[in-house]
């Protein structure tokens, strides 16, 4: 019986050893997560850390981040919120007690009068975390090689979506543009501003809605890959005909969780493909 334990333990080390090496690689894979009608994001660099964008409307957070981590790696080393739209942090209060998180990164929109807003911070009080408010120019540097900037995090729109926070990851020469729910009407800030927009991978905003994704925002982009993150059937119908007619124009290539499930984009900092 001692044997078998031992023998046990030693695979177990061994399985572990092998993933964390095959982790700590030199590629960056990012996970558009097939969570329904919402966004999130888990990003594994080859720095080892991990880093989620929002967390989708359920629980459902849960399986497909143990689908794309192994299961003795329990911590997020940073967890951004675009904005606190249901669909973007509801499965995020059960997250607080599957995984470590260490930094919590989001926009100064605040809205304390928010009831589903004062149950997240209720459960951030109770693990003893705190949000840390970001700014546009902001950059975070994980190594030489990767990086993201803060482009837009504005807190002052009633229109939750309009105080979405955008982000764009570099990885080598990949470049990568996160929207979250942004409308059209706040693109124009954008362009007006002195940050690069052009990537090669970009998040649809606002799940593919008819006000997001303007001609002119896409001419700037000018994305290689378009996800939308949305669900079969959604209430919503998204994507929008006209967002899809518009991105069509620009001739990026189109990938949806709702026809294809989780969609793994792996990148060596080069050259990009879906695994």
């Amino acid at each position: 019986m001692n044997k078998l334990k031992i023998i046990i333990g030693v695979i177990l080390l061994l399985l572990i050893l092998f993933f964390s090496l095959n982790k700590n690689n030199n590629n960056l894979m990012v996970s558009f997560l097939d969570i329904g009608q919402g966004d999130a994001i888990l990003i594994q660099a080859p720095t080892g850390q991990n880093i989620l964008i929002d967390g989708g409307a359920d629980n459902k957070l849960l399986s497909e981040i143990a689908k794309n981590l192994p299961w003795w790696e329990r911590k997020i080393d940073y967890l951004i919120i675009s904005h606190y739209h249901a669909d973007h942090i509801m499965g995020l209060m059960e997250l607080l007690n599957k995984y470590e998180v260490e930094h919590i990164l989001t926009t100064g929109h605040q809205p304390t009068d928010d009831f589903l807003y004062q149950i997240w911070i209720d459960a951030l009080t109770a693990h003893n975390l705190r949000e840390t408010i970001v700014q546009p120019g902001e950059k975070f540097i994980l190594n030489n090689n990767l990086s993201w900037q803060v482009l837009l995090a504005d807190g002052y729109h009633e229109d939750y979506n309009e105080n979405s926070l955008v982000m764009r990851l570099s990885f080598g020469r990949i470049d990568y543009l996160f929207m979250g729910d942004l409308p059209s009407t706040q693109e124009s800030k954008l362009l007006q501003s002195p940050f690069i927009l052009e990537s090669e991978i970009f998040k649809v905003g606002h799940h593919g809605s008819q006000y997001s994704s303007g001609q002119d925002f896409l001419a700037a982009v000018s994305p290689e890959l378009c996800i939308i993150q949305s669900g079969q059937g959604n209430k919503f119908g998204h994507p929008h005909q006209e967002a899809l007619d518009r991105l069509r124009t620009i001739g990026c290539q189109i990938e949806q969780n709702q026809f294809r499930g989780t969609i793994n984009i792996i990148s060596d900092g080069q050259n990009w493909l879906i695994r």
